[in-house]
């Protein structure tokens, strides 16, 4: 018996990256990003403390959209 994956992220048409989470676990690993950016923009003082707090969130997010993501695949491409 196998499973069939259910993946948190679906890829994007084109280029890199994932669109909009398909499963309640996507939506909070977004929700927890989105919400750790705002927090680290309006208590950060100084504009380094705002920028950190708006990469580190995204640098934590890739890895996890990578594990959960829906693989990317050329075969997606459209045939011209």
């Amino acid at each position: 018996m196998n499973p069939e994956r259910k993946y948190w992220f679906k890829a994007k048409e084109s280029g890199l990256g994932w669109s909009w989470p398909l499963t309640w676990q996507g939506w909070l690993v977004y929700t927890g990003m989105f919400t750790a950016i705002a927090y680290f923009f309006f208590t950060g003082d100084y504009v380094g403390q705002k920028i950190l707090g708006a990469w580190i969130p995204v640098l934590i997010c890739i890895p996890i959209c990578w594990a959960f993501g829906e693989p990317h695949s050329r075969s997606k491409r459209s045939k011209r």
